[in-house]
């Protein structure tokens, strides 16, 4: 990497300091992956940003779960990227397809500018580009994939950045940030930041469990807990026994040694 395509110091600590804003969220995966969209946006000039798990990409069970967008300007714009997944578009989508084509499968973490994967005029004249990119007024993007083993030996953790194309391209050292961001974003997966779907994930209990479990980790007493949130104090212990069923415990201080620290 030359000293030209080097990240600046005052981006690289823009990127800790993201993470770090992503951690006091950590166990909330709606949460912390929506802080972390809109933190690159602003890191690196993107105007949309797309977080999603691509599970045995280029097979024939190959999905698409755990989508997260921020930067779709209106509702049309929205409708194609609705469309683009609805129609599972990245089938036959040659950015995808050569994306995925690792030749290395040892590495872990890749992360790629538009051009180093597609050639620019052949990417241009595709159906890809002309309905869905170009028509969002996008042109230049950085993909970032990152393996999960531990969800499934082929799931992938990507995050992709789209410039607004009268911003003209990214620069390689915003690529060389995005690689150093996620690589240490996936120092911090599952110890400090739940994944989307996982028991951890306080983002799928309801709203009113949440609250519960917000009293109980701040060390307030289920009565406590009724008063503040106007409900009984019968209610709440029925409210507690279903987020200690949910976690798999059996008592209070077994739920705060497996969830505080996250």
């Amino acid at each position: 990497m030359s000293r030209r395509e080097q990240p600046r110091l005052r981006e690289v600590r823009a990127a800790y300091r993201l993470l770090g804003e992503c951690l006091e969220q950590g166990s909330d995966a709606n949460a912390w992956r929506s802080h972390l969209l809109a933190g690159v946006q602003n890191l690196t000039g993107a105007r949309v940003a797309l977080y999603m798990h691509v599970d045995a990409p280029l097979s024939a069970q190959e999905q698409v779960t755990e989508t997260v967008a921020a930067g779709f300007m209106d509702t049309q714009e929205l409708a194609l990227w609705a469309h683009y997944q609805a129609t599972e578009a990245h089938r036959d989508d040659p950015f995808h397809q050569a994306f995925y084509r690792r030749t290395d499968r040892s590495r872990r973490l890749l992360t790629r500018s538009l051009y180093d994967v597609v050639e620019r005029r052949e990417w241009q004249r595709t159906r890809h580009y002309n309905e869905y990119v170009a028509a969002c007024g996008l042109a230049d993007r950085i993909t970032s994939s990152l393996l999960l083993p531990s969800v499934g030996p082929r799931q992938e953790q990507t995050i992709v950045l789209h410039r607004d194309a009268a911003d003209g391209p990214f620069s390689a050292s915003t690529t060389h940030l995005i690689r150093l961001l996620h690589h240490e974003l996936a120092g911090l997966l599952e110890r400090k930041l739940v994944l989307p779907g996982s028991t951890e994930d306080r983002s799928v209990l309801p709203p009113r469990l949440r609250d519960v479990l917000n009293g109980l980790l701040a060390g307030e007493s289920e009565k406590q807990i009724a008063a503040r949130l106007e409900l009984s104090p019968h209610t709440v212990n029925r409210h507690v026994q279903r987020i200690y069923k949910h976690y798999g415990v059996r008592s209070r201080s077994k739920l705060l040694a497996n969830l505080q620290g996250r």
